[in-house]
């Protein structure tokens, strides 16, 4: 039984104390030729557009064409080509966020880790009911996450808590409510943190959760429909 490999490229938008609606989001690869293929494409696109900026990077060299600094014209162009691939995203109400857990670091490094792990897991169960993902054969996840936008500063790391979740069906963030496992093999989780400047990948990553958030902040409904796998926290 062959071994299946999913690879997820990961980014925030947003803050958990300044803005009213925090996201997570990312695009999701079901083998190394579609994201090696992704990346030749992607970086085409880039490459073609850095021109158009000149300017901005003669001033800032090291930085990336993220969503913040993308004309809506331009913007859309990566967009329009994000959408052929399986997107997911996390959109956090930060309003109905316990104020304790607001006021302290530790715990809300916990909750942007939770966050982070309830929209893998249900992509993940998203991606198994639709036989995209087939529980009883080897998983191997890779996850490439912004290595400026995330730091785990809860109990677990995050490359093991996400292995509980889909192997054990561990806990939620309180620990008062058990899931279901969604892997019944081998699991193997591994997190990579990037240099999005050098990651094509997290790049992508980085358009997709600020066109959620900005879609989200808006009440652009429409504009979510591209996001294979949206989901609301708190609930």
């Amino acid at each position: 039984m062959m071994k299946q490999t999913i690879y997820m490229a990961i980014d925030d938008s947003g803050n958990l104390i300044q803005d009213k609606i925090m996201t997570f989001g990312g695009i999701i690869f079901f083998n190394s030729e579609e994201l090696n293929d992704f990346t030749k494409e992607y970086q085409k696109i880039v490459e073609l557009y850095k021109p158009r900026y000149k300017r901005l990077l003669k001033r800032h060299p090291a930085i990336e064409l993220k969503s913040c600094y993308l004309k809506k014209k331009h913007f859309q162009v990566f967009i329009d080509y994000l959408s052929k691939y399986e997107l997911m995203s996390i959109a956090i109400d930060t309003t109905k966020i316990y104020k304790s857990i607001l006021k302290n670091k530790k715990s809300k490094g916990r909750y942007l880790d939770y966050a982070i792990k309830m929209m893998i897991k249900n992509t993940i169960k998203d991606l198994v009911k639709t036989n995209k993902i087939d529980q009883n054969k080897e998983l191997e996840l890779i996850i490439y996450v912004d290595q400026s936008s995330y730091k785990s500063n809860g109990l677990y790391n995050l490359e093991k808590s996400i292995y509980q979740e889909l192997k054990y069906g561990m806990t939620n963030i309180r620990k008062n409510s058990k899931f279901k496992n969604l892997i019944n093999n081998k699991l193997t989780v591994r997190v990579i943190f990037k240099n999005s400047l050098y990651s094509y990948p997290v790049q992508a990553a980085d358009l997709i959760t600020g066109y959620t958030r900005k879609s989200i902040v808006n009440k652009n409904k429409d504009n979510l429909k591209i996001i294979n796998h949206l989901f609301y926290i708190p609930k």
